[in-house]
Formats: C-alpha cells, structure tokens, sequence
C-alpha cells in the first residue's frame, strides 16, 4: 500500500481540467474504458510492486544510503506533476495530458530498468513520479468529461477494483519475477502492456468536443498552486537530502528545507494545519499523520524483514499483500459501520482506528526486530492496516462534511487530501532512509525508523481528539 493508493479512496490530487467541457457524450467507446483500466491497472501494479523488490535493488546496485530516496523523489515528483497535467490538459485537454504523462512515465520505467547504479535508478523513479502524478488524475477528469451521469457510478467502482488486484497480487508477483529472473523485469515487463494500453485511452480522448474557455475557475486554481507544488517538492527534497547528510550542509539543507515547506504549506493548505485546528485542519493533520506511520512504515519493512529476518522477498511480499487485502476489509468494515451508525461516529471511528494503527505498529515492530516471534509481525500488520482502512476512510467522510461547513471546493479538498499523504509519505520514507544510511548497525537503524513512523501513529491518535462531530 503505498501512497498512491490513495486514488483509490479519495478524489485526484488536482481539479478536473476547465479545459474539457462538462457537456458529454451518451455513448462511450469501449476501447476507452478497456484503455483506461489497463492503465490504472499498471500505474497500480508499479506502485504496489516496488516496495518488495527494492531491497534487491539496493543489494544489486550497492546504493543502502540512497534506499530512502527511491520512494522519496517517485512521491514528491508525482505531486508537482499531477498539478502540472492539470495545467496541461486545462490548456490542451486530455488527449495532450494523457499522451504526456503515459511517454513520462514509460521513460522513468525504462531508466528505473536500465539503472546502472543507484543515482540513475532514482532519476527513473522521479521521472516515474512526474507521468504517474498525471495519471493519477487521468480516470477521474475522463469520467467527470466523457462519461454520461448514470455510467460514471459504475465506472469508479471498476478503478476501484482495478486498484485492488494489484493491492492483493502485486507485491507477490513482483517478488516472484525478481525472483526467477531479475527486479528489473518488474519494470521493463509493464512496458508492453503500457504500449497496448495507451492507444485504447488516448485516441478516443481525441475526439472533438465543444470547446471551452480555458479561463475558468479551475484553470486558475491549477495556476496558482503550480508554483507552490513545485516549491513544496523541492523544500521537501532539500529537508530529507539534509537529514541524509552528516556535514554542514545536511543542517543548512534541514533549516532551508523546513522553512520551505512551512512556507509553500501556506498556499496549497488550509490555515492552522500544524497546529491541527479543529475542523478541516485536524482531519488533514490526521490524515497526514496516519500515512506517514503506515505507509511510511511500509516503505521500509520489506527491507526490515530481508537484512533482520532473513525472509525471502517472496514471503516479505506476502506480507504487504495482506496489508493491502485488510486495508479494503476495514474499508469496507467503515462503510456499513457508517451506514448502521451514521456520520455523527465518524471522530469516534477515527480515533479507533488510529489506536488500532498505534498497536498493530508496535506488535509490527516487535516482531521485526525480534523481541516478539516472527508471526507477530503478521498478525500485528494485519491490525495495523485494517483499523487504517477503518479510520482513514471515516476520516476522509469527516474532512468531506469538514469542507461543506467550511465552505470549501470538492476539487480543493481533493487536492488537499492527495497533497498532505504524498508529502507525509514522502518525508517518512526519506527520514527512515537517512537513519538506515547513517545509522550502525542496522538493527539500530531499523529500530530508530520503526520509532519515528510510530511517533507518527501515536500523533495521529492525539490529533484525533480534536475531531468533533457535528450536531
């Protein structure tokens, strides 16, 4: 479950582009939705995959200190490129922006594939970043256009499920093939698939529709954060290359890059979101705070269970596959607690559920480092990621209403939502790769990361307490 998967339970990270008109069609073609899913389905894959075999790819390309940053730089790339397609497909329409991001992506695939040492393969996983930031948004903004109202239901429920294939089989196959022939596979064997893929989605996009002016509120929506996302991206960089380094400038890095972050937060986040005011601003603190625990606990446990465990990445890959298999039950645990309960348990859910992260993580820790048998990291990621799909879900309802009241955009919601898990992700992967990059031995290491994702879980549930039901 990495932090994409978000786009399986929240709205894209960016508005539908203006550009594409609201007018659509009563008849779709087939090949378009064929397309579509295909598409879903790689991005999806890619991103579940990659988390079992970097352990591999570290070894192969002798790059432990750059193990963070393989995570890191696909995370933050991808949040300056979905801002980016949007402007894109704004001003061309999706067929541009579609075309764009699935080139882009198939280039950090074939980079990431061909790396020869770690550096290079980083790039690929930025470049990666940059086309999978577009298509993230891809489904979403073709649905909303070019889907008729009483199709687009059934449509969203089939992404869904196009998510959750490759949450279930991904890690494991992904282990398999680096298994039997080499991690490289994993990337050059979406390749392929991505060439069939794309015709299908992008031709039929290229069909005329009215025009629209690209002057519309979205439009300038997408123009005034394009700046911010990319300033946020790069303060984020500079903040986790600071914690990686040991010398003067890791602490200059650390200061520029925290001011950075604090100041571009400004622009792209609702007002007292450090500080976790009641509402709106609480709910994105926990929301960001519960990913930085999980999923950032999830971008190093494969390597955990590999270098403390010795577990193959066959059976570490099992691991996240039944993270990802608990993490839709407690989805669908929340929904029919939401329809039996109603909306006025929402906080009390999330706080549930953010306790429940709190010891699944630990028992997740314990097990990892040896001080509980190894089974108990099982049964302890297994509660971890169900109370996840529990709270995280009901949190998203409560951050929903949150915006009603408040007077707020479902698209900047969304953005919002997407935006605040990307960057928590993206600097727990990164701190938890600077302490195994500096820190000896590597128990050590492992044991100071499990801590700080941890402390992220513990916040979460603090924060938590600030969400209060409406009457």
């Amino acid at each position: 479950m990495p932090a994409v998967r978000a786009a399986r339970s929240s709205p894209p990270p960016t508005l539908t582009p203006s550009g594409e008109p609201t007018t659509v069609t009563n008849t779709v073609p087939p090949t378009l939705s064929a397309g579509l899913l295909l598409v879903v389905l790689i991005v999806a894959f890619e991103a579940m995959a990659v988390s079992t075999v970097l352990p591999r790819v570290a070894d192969d390309l002798q790059g432990l200190a750059l193990y963070g940053w393989a995570s890191s730089a696909f995370l933050l790339s991808s949040l300056f490129g979905a801002v980016f397609t949007g402007l894109l497909s704004d001003r061309r329409g999706l067929a541009v922006g579609a075309s764009v991001s699935l080139v882009v992506f198939a280039l950090g695939l074939l980079i990431a594939g061909l790396a020869p040492n770690m550096p290079a393969f980083v790039l690929g996983r930025l470049v990666q970043g940059l086309g999978a930031g577009g298509l993230g948004l891809l489904p979403f903004a073709v649905i909303t256009s070019r889907y008729p109202e009483q199709a687009r239901a059934r449509m969203l429920a089939a992404v869904s499920s196009a998510w959750l294939i490759p949450a279930l089989t991904g890690p494991l196959i992904a282990s398999l093939i680096a298994d039997a022939w080499s991690w490289r596979a994993v990337f050059w064997g979406l390749l392929p698939v991505l060439v069939l893929g794309a015709p299908l989605c992008v031709l039929p996009l290229r069909q005329s529709l009215p025009e629209q002016s690209a002057t519309g509120s979205a439009s300038l929506i997408s123009r005034r954060v394009l700046w911010p996302a990319l300033g946020l991206s790069v303060a984020s960089g500079a903040l986790i290359e600071g914690l990686r380094r040991p010398d003067f400038w890791g602490v200059t890095l650390i200061f520029a890059g925290a001011g950075g972050v604090a100041l571009t937060s400004r622009f792209l986040f609702p007002a007292g979101l450090w500080r976790a005011r009641r509402g709106l601003p609480a709910s994105l603190a926990v929301r960001g705070l519960a990913a930085f625990a999980l999923l950032g606990t999830n971008s190093f446990l494969p390597l955990a269970l590999h270098e403390l465990r010795g577990l193959t990445l066959t059976q570490a890959g099992g691991l996240l596959s039944i993270g990802g298999a608990t993490w839709t039950l407690g989805s669908w645990a929340q929904a029919r607690l939401e329809q039996r309960f109603g909306p006025q348990t929402r906080p009390a859910r999330v706080r549930a559920g953010m306790l429940g992260v709190v010891a699944g993580l630990l028992l997740t820790t314990a097990g990892v480092l040896g001080g509980l048998p190894l089974w108990s990291a099982y049964v302890g990621w297994f509660v971890a990621c169900l109370s996840m799909g529990i709270g995280y879900n009901s949190n998203s309802l409560f951050a929903l209403a949150s915006a009603d009241t408040e007077g707020k955009g479902t698209g900047e919601l969304s953005g919002q939502l997407a935006n605040i898990e990307v960057l928590m992700v993206a600097l727990a992967a990164g701190a938890g790769g600077a302490l195994i990059a500096r820190a000896a031995p590597l128990s050590t290491a492992f044991a100071l990361a499990f801590a700080v994702t941890l402390s992220g879980a513990v916040l979460a549930r603090v924060v938590a307490a600030r969400l209060v039901a409406k009457n």
